[in-house]
């Protein structure tokens, strides 16, 4: 008797390796899964650049989620705004596909084509976000009118997949101010230790400045328009007056320790430009550390 159970609990012990085996092998082929999100309580202090990574991505994901919402055309409205619910919750997204049915044949009857564009984004809990946007909407050749947009979100992580690389979601989406009147937005940035803060600007920047320069760190990437990022190690002591150079203009604002809400992303028009006070004196322009680099690597003079 003893001798068949061992028998029996051998077998059953090789059918379910087998069978572990055969849906382990399924899993890892199956194209459509493409790994598994972080868990956000396991970021801990002894990770700080995964953790500026982690919100670096949820700053980048809203941005981009946020101006396809609001960018699309009569011919475009359809699968542009379906995609998108990809990356929304079960609930929003049942809802939002119905909102996109509803719409779907009065927009395509009109030659509507609508712009949108973030101008800041400011983080208001550990996963809600405040969004302000302007969009330009065009149904008439000739006839362009602007609407100013505040929006709530709030994201949750979810798997990575084929229609969902960024491994986040959107759980809650309003709209609780919406005015033909620009709204205003403070000339004071909030940073908070550890999570970056990103800048665009409509020129080329060549240089910020700031004081004390050693408390924020500074990433400059230009294309013919700039993008900042700025982040800190460690709460920032005393407001922080920053300056960005363009060629002929800068801008100036202001840096303070984040509190309750902190800025994630803003963007700055021409309009905030100001005449560039260094021109014209005379002195030769400082070189920034990007220069003296070139410099030393290519063997040649950049010349201010």
């Amino acid at each position: 008797m003893k001798k068949h159970l061992w028998q029996i609990l051998f077998a059953a012990t090789l059918i379910w390796a087998s069978v572990v085996s055969v849906l382990y092998w399924q899993l890892k082929s199956n194209p459509r899964v493409i790994a598994i999100t972080t868990d956000m309580s396991e970021v801990t202090k002894d990770q700080p650049q995964n953790f500026q990574l982690n919100e670096l991505e949820k700053g980048t994901f809203l941005r981009q989620y946020l101006e396809r919402y609001f960018t699309y055309d009569s011919n475009s409205f359809w699968q542009s705004q379906t995609s998108l619910t990809f990356l929304m919750s079960p609930q929003l997204r049942e809802k939002r596909i119905a909102e996109i049915q509803r719409l779907r044949e009065k927009i395509q009857s009109k030659s509507l084509n609508q712009r949108g564009w973030l101008v800041s984004l400011t983080q208001t809990g550990s996963n809600t976000y405040q969004a302000q946007l302007n969009l330009q909407i065009s149904e008439a050749p000739g006839r362009v009118n602007l609407l100013f947009v505040k929006a709530v979100l709030t994201l949750e992580t979810t798997e990575r997949s084929l229609e969902n690389p960024w491994g986040l979601m959107i759980a809650k989406l309003e709209f609780p101010q919406t005015s033909p009147e620009a709204m205003t937005l403070s000339g004071t940035l909030t940073l908070r230790e550890k999570t970056p803060l990103v800048l665009t600007f409509p020129c080329a920047i060549e240089n910020i400045s700031g004081q004390p320069e050693s408390t924020i760190e500074t990433k400059i990437t230009t294309l013919g328009v700039s993008e900042i990022q700025l982040s800190s190690t460690d709460k920032i002591p005393a407001q922080i007056n920053m300056t960005a150079y363009c060629k002929d203009k800068e801008y100036i604002f202001n840096v303070v320790a984040a509190e309750k809400s902190a800025d994630v992303f803003r963007a700055f028009t021409a309009e905030l430009a100001q005449q560039r006070k260094d021109l014209g004196t005379g002195k030769p322009k400082q070189k920034d550390k990007y220069d003296k680099t070139i410099e030393n690597v290519l063997g040649i003079k950049v010349e201010n």
